[in-house]
């Protein structure tokens, strides 16, 4: 089967989700990863995106802090066509693997630096963890919504899209360097992708357009969140006047399309005529069963969906015609339930090349494969090097 980085070696020095990550989306196209942790291993070991976000790699320990773990990384970046790091701004080069560094042992090397708010600016040294940058980019706030106070988001957003952002900035370095033969580094922000995931928002800010008062169901009347009368909860998406337009009819008020309350409908509802409009409808929603009303609404092609929990999400008929869980063998968890390969592509499928590495499970072989005898690894591990 051929994967599409087929031979691309890739040095992963990165830590909790964003680097580990980018560098998963890589492996499962075929890449070849290698894993540098700390001798105590990366910190979210124990957390169980762990078996996700590094499955299909080799672990190798090496202690960063000393010259001779230095020494080793070096020489694998020498040999690696990518290297991924999220230490704060300034940490890599302190241990001697910044991208001026690296690039003097390796030209063609594509070096991606993923940190909390970039190299350079007033918060440069500042902690980047999601919540703090989640926090300050108002991905918060936006969903408690204005004079409301700021709703905590429990995914973890900045960090899943810097690594989507960063994946796909290093295949573009990888195709630039089809032409010059030259590497060059990547800068990925964990802002930087909050701000491009919320683009829209800036525009709307721009343009100063009310935004309306936040609701933890959803602040727009007619794409929020409903219950039926049994109290499960489903999602309406009237995302045009077309669809605006059938759910009135099915609702039997077909008046609405012409009544002042709905005026701008479905987007332009703004307060206090929202609140009215949502009191509305849910008073009609209460009078049948969720499940009653999806059968009814998506009979007539208008846009609504239950309200999933994480265990029924990963049964929906759906998830599984696109094959995105998938289970696996873990060496430590046993048999797991897994996201499967997100990208399909026909002529270079993807696939998951095998579970997360147990800590330094390929020390041995990586410093073999450098040249390493048996007794110098052994000195390095009596060293605590390694």
């Amino acid at each position: 089967m051929a994967h599409v980085y087929d031979g691309l070696k890739v040095l992963d020095l990165g830590q909790y989700i964003a680097g580990p990550l980018a560098a998963e989306l890589l492996a499962e196209h075929g890449a070849e990863v290698i894993k540098v942790e700390r001798p105590e291993g990366d910190p979210y070991r124990k957390e169980p995106g762990f078996v996700v976000w590094n499955r299909g790699k080799r672990s190798i320990t090496l202690d960063l802090k000393r010259r001779g773990g230095q020494k080793i990384a070096q020489e694998l970046a020498a040999r690696s066509d990518v290297v991924i790091e999220n230490f704060r701004p300034g940490v890599a080069d302190s241990l001697g693997l910044g991208y001026q560094r690296l690039k003097a042992l390796n030209e063609r090397l594509i070096y991606c630096s993923i940190s909390g708010f970039g190299d350079k600016g007033p918060y440069r040294d500042k902690p980047g963890w999601e919540p703090i940058v989640s926090s300050i980019a108002s991905v918060y706030s936006s969903q408690g919504g204005a004079g409301k106070p700021p709703v905590y988001v429990v995914l973890p957003l900045a960090s899943h899209y810097a690594a989507i952002l960063a994946a796909f900035s290093i295949t573009t370095a990888l195709l630039i360097r089809e032409t010059t033969g030259k590497g060059q580094r990547i800068e990925m922000p964990l802002l930087n992708a909050m701000i491009a995931n919320q683009s829209s928002s800036i525009i709307t800010y721009a343009r100063r357009i009310p935004l309306p008062s936040g609701l933890p169901q959803g602040a727009t009347a007619l794409y929020r969140l409903y219950h039926g009368s049994d109290n499960q909860w489903f999602f309406l998406a009237l995302g045009n006047a077309q669809f605006f337009g059938k759910f009135a009819i099915a609702m039997g008020h077909e008046e609405w399309v012409e009544d002042p309350l709905f005026e701008g409908a479905p987007w332009g509802i703004y307060p206090p005529r929202n609140l009215q409009v949502m009191e509305k409808v849910q008073a009609i929603l209460s009078t049948k069963t969720r499940d009653e009303w999806l059968d009814m609404l998506r009979a007539l092609d208008i846009p609504c969906a239950p309200a999933r929990r994480v265990d029924e999400f990963i049964d929906d008929p759906q998830v599984k015609a696109n094959e995105m869980v998938m289970e696996f063998d873990d060496p430590n968890l046993g048999k797991v339930r897994q996201m499967g390969v997100a990208v399909k592509a026909s002529l270079t499928p993807g696939e998951v090349k095998g579970p997360s590495p147990l800590l330094g499970q390929h020390t041995e072989g990586v410093l073999a494969e450098l040249g390493y005898p048996p007794s110098k690894i052994a000195r390095l591990k009596a060293q605590k090097v390694v």
